[in-house]
């Protein structure tokens, strides 16, 4: 990520000094602690180097997206002209040793690793005030928290279905060559860590305007997310809220310029910051979605298209293009801004966290109030929509599905099934089908295997306590 442009906004944070030469030449991968911790500035480019990390293709930067929606029913890779780029993640066939499992692992212990050095050392940073060394901490718990509920969803099984099943790895302490090898965790023991985390720093940030960093809201959103893969609805819709209050929603024009250009837009709580000199170029998640410049080998569902009633705006982002692609839908929601790959990536946004309260709060009972959420997603996108009726589990239908509309390609599809225990359907186009529910043996699928290079190197992991199915 743009070096400089982080270091100044997070200068602007919390009112310091930037480090741009120590993050050029001594970045977080190969500083010493002494280094990396013996003034602000240099904690800081330690935290500069965990976004970067974050924001690597082979992590939150593409991978974990990318695999999500190819996890799914909706979107899928081509057979053909793919470079063989996501294909055994869409045909559900993973090994422990693909990439596809290896290397979203790697990074995010390596993320958790960057974010475990800062917590453990900024109290002994020289210098900082009590409120700078508890805006790192918070930023690093933030981070922390950010990867283990991507890795839990991916690598065990849903808490829905086994709370007190294996988990991941839970490391909170720096770890060396020489620590102890640490077998998995308990899910739920994954999940209480990421709340605790979470919590503490919702209490030690603050809002910022700038937001390729995660600030309060961010924290809060992440809180929203976690509570309702745990379906605590209750505290899933007042983190929500706390989440999206304030914000305004995309206009019709905003909604498009919103995943393709540099500016931000007004629902952003939280994105991934490429530049033009700065970005993951052909991996990258415009490469794989438009029509031009890159791999261009996503393509929509036509099932998943003739959902979109005619009048949703949301409609535009497909097309039949002929001199690339006659028979499948090309999507246009992910642009390139002036050079390949550069383009902000969203993470979070409001619009999401009214889909989350209005779910909770179907759960709950409260059909008016889910009825308020849902629609205020229906009627941005649709100002025909008519106001859902429903009630009960036909009222979470419809906000399940509305959630799948609007937030397709932006890398939910795969977490949400899992977390709901939802069946497995691929239909229409799709030249990989499955259909298998929660009860069927083919569900195992839905969970990646532990990488086989962790089991071969942890002496506390063996083949026995990999996922079932590999």
């Amino acid at each position: 990520m743009k070096t400089h442009l982080y270091i100044l906004i997070f200068g602007m944070m919390i009112s310091l000094t930037s480090c741009q030469d120590f993050l050029e030449y001594q970045p977080s991968t190969e500083v010493s602690p002494d280094v990396a911790f013996e003034s602000l500035e240099n904690a800081q480019a330690t935290l500069l180097g965990a976004y970067d990390q974050l924001g690597s293709p082979y992590f939150d930067g593409l991978y974990v997206p990318m695999l999500n929606d190819m996890m799914g029913e909706d979107l899928l890779i081509n057979s053909d002209n793919n470079w063989g780029w996501f294909v055994k993640v869409y045909q559900m066939e993973m090994l422990p040793n693909y990439q596809w499992v290896e290397n979203p692992w790697a990074v995010g212990y390596k993320v958790i690793y960057d974010a475990n050095m800062i917590i453990a050392n900024a109290s002994n940073i020289k210098g900082a005030s009590a409120l700078e060394k508890n805006e790192l901490i918070a930023q690093a718990r933030a981070l922390r928290a950010y990867c283990y509920l991507n890795l839990i969803q991916m690598y065990a099984e849903s808490y829905k279905e086994n709370p007190e099943g294996l988990g991941v790895i839970l490391r909170t302490e720096p770890a060396s060559a020489e620590s102890e090898d640490l077998g998995r965790e308990k899910t739920s023991t994954i999940y209480n860590q990421i709340i605790e985390d979470l919590l503490w720093a919702v209490d030690n940030m603050s809002e910022s305007e700038y937001k390729g960093f995660l600030d309060q809201r961010g924290a809060n959103a992440l809180l929203a997310r976690t509570y309702l893969v745990m379906e605590d609805w209750e505290n899933a819709s007042a983190h929500a809220k706390k989440a999206y209050d304030g914000l305004v929603l995309m206009s019709f024009e905003e909604m498009w310029g919103g995943f393709m250009l540099f500016d931000n837009n007004p629902e952003t709580i939280f994105y991934l910051d490429y530049t033009r000199t700065d970005n993951n170029i052909y991996l990258s998640l415009p490469s794989f979605y438009w029509p031009e410049y890159g791999y261009s080998s996503v393509r929509a569902d036509d099932v998943f298209y003739e959902q979109f009633e005619n009048q949703d705006i949301r409609k535009g982002f497909f097309d039949l293009y002929e001199p690339i692609d006659a028979d499948n839908y090309l999507v246009l929601k992910f642009g390139h801004n002036e050079a390949l790959g550069n383009a902000h990536m969203i993470k979070i946004r409001a619009s999401e966290m009214y889909l989350i309260d209005a779910e909770a709060q179907a759960e709950l009972g409260n059909t008016e109030e889910a009825i308020e959420a849902v629609y205020k997603i229906m009627q941005r996108s649709n100002g025909g929509a008519i106001k859902p009726t429903e009630t009960g589990d036909a009222l979470i239908d419809v906000i399940l599905n509305e959630r799948r509309k609007e937030l397709f390609g932006e890398g939910h599809r795969w977490f949400d099934i899992k977390r709901r225990s939802l069946p497995f359907v691929r239909e229409g186009k799709h030249w990989s089908k499955w259909n298998f529910s929660s009860s069927d043996n083919d569900y195992y699928r839905l969970t990646f295997p532990i990488p086989q290079g962790e089991i071969d190197a942890n002496e506390n992991l063996n083949n026995d306590q990999q996922n079932k199915g590999y």
